[in-house]
């Protein structure tokens, strides 16, 4: 590998890394799953946390690292500083997997470590905000507060660590999934993919706070058991989808690497109008849909996004044209197959569909790296 290329720019270690992730720790997930492995956490959380922070925050890193100094109109980051996060990101990764294996107290200095990664990761990001030239900082003041919310997450796992308390754990999980991933993917979306499809928007600065607001009390009342959750869930995704079809994206004239980032911020409206239906369900019946709000919105939203971000990135930053072929066309249909198998296991509860899902996950990000890592890591034209 040439590693001078590799570690040229942000998203292509972080990136790399994030695939990688995504295809270890969902195969390690699946043959735990199934009784074949056994390890020191239990399931929910060891497939929770290792996505939030293992799979997701390399993907967040490497595009904002890479962005974030655009979006501000300052001078990108310097290789060592990045580098130094992705070191630290790496080394928690390992630990966790070895801790995950063979001791807990392993997995709290890989919790350690993370956190450190995360704040350094925020420090700097706070310093670009202050520094940066520009009249308005709304979208940037939106990263941070998702980053902010992320670091938090991180602190309540480690304190679950030390607690056991079941209310942790789901303060941490919900924290880390719905504000941030969902508010720094949102952050993200809301400015850039506008501005992709070559729309003027005007953009309605209430909505990231109202999003905020509304998705804080569905999980502070979620966490103390009061269902009345959907409520806010239900509302908060009418509001985006208002918002969003207001923005009137011209999805069937895009080409597929613009179309998928539209499919993209439409599953997170949906998800959430949906996830609120089921949990009313849910009373109704009395009857679990297995986390189908949460698989929703990780799926249809985060990774749907991720994938048309990660693909445009690292197309776009290799001198590669703006274009894709059958081969990623197929990946992107895939991703939302893998939405509607997961939703009939949330339904079915069925061990052959819930195979099936984990199998095409980690099918699209191996056949993924195939096709893009020769640009992503060496700069080879596709």
């Amino acid at each position: 590998m040439n590693f001078k290329y590799f570690s040229s720019q942000p998203h292509q270690p972080f990136f790399a890394l994030g695939v990688i992730n995504s295809i270890l720790f969902m195969s390690l997930f699946l043959l735990y799953y199934k009784g074949i492995l056994s390890l020191e956490i239990t399931p929910s959380q060891f497939h929770s946390y290792s996505l939030i922070f293992f799979v997701f925050t390399p993907f967040f890193q490497g595009f904002l690292l890479t962005t974030f100094p655009r979006f501000s109109q300052t001078a990108p980051i310097e290789e060592k500083k990045y580098m130094n996060i992705f070191y630290m990101i790496l080394s928690s990764t390992t630990l966790f997997l070895i801790g995950a294996i063979f001791s807990q107290y392993i997995i709290l200095l890989a919790y350690i470590i993370l956190l450190i990664a995360l704040i350094f990761t925020g420090y700097i990001f706070y310093n670009i905000y202050k520094i940066s030239p520009l009249p308005t900082l709304h979208d940037q003041f939106w990263i941070l507060t998702g980053w902010s919310m992320g670091i938090i997450s991180q602190i309540l796992f480690i304190l679950y660590f030390f607690t056991n308390s079941e209310i942790v754990f789901s303060l941490a999980k919900s924290i880390g999934i719905y504000l941030y991933l969902v508010i720094v993917a949102l952050s993200v979306g809301q400015r850039m993919i506008p501005f992709f499809s070559h729309i003027f928007i005007k953009q309605n600065k209430n909505l990231l706070k109202i999003v905020f607001t509304l998705l804080s009390f569905m999980i502070i009342f979620k966490s103390i058991n009061i269902n009345i959750d959907f409520i806010f869930s239900i509302l908060a995704g009418t509001i985006l989808a208002k918002e969003i079809f207001s923005w009137k994206l011209p999805f069937r004239e895009s080409e597929p690497i613009l179309w998928i980032l539209h499919l993209a911020i439409f599953w997170l409206p949906i998800a959430l109008i949906l996830g609120g239906i089921a949990s009313i369900a849910e009373l109704i019946f009395n009857q679990s849909f297995i986390f189908i709000q949460i698989h929703l919105v990780v799926l249809g939203f985060v990774t749907t996004v991720l994938i048309g971000f990660g693909t445009r990135v690292t197309i776009g930053h290799s001198g590669n044209s703006m274009i894709i072929g059958k081969y990623t066309l197929v990946l992107f249909y895939l991703t939302q197959i893998l939405i509607y198998f997961r939703a009939i296991y949330s339904f079915s509860g069925s061990s052959l569909i819930f195979d099936i899902s984990i199998t095409i996950w980690i099918g699209i990000f191996i056949a993924w790296s195939i096709k893009y890592f020769p640009a992503l890591l060496f700069g080879k034209k596709l």
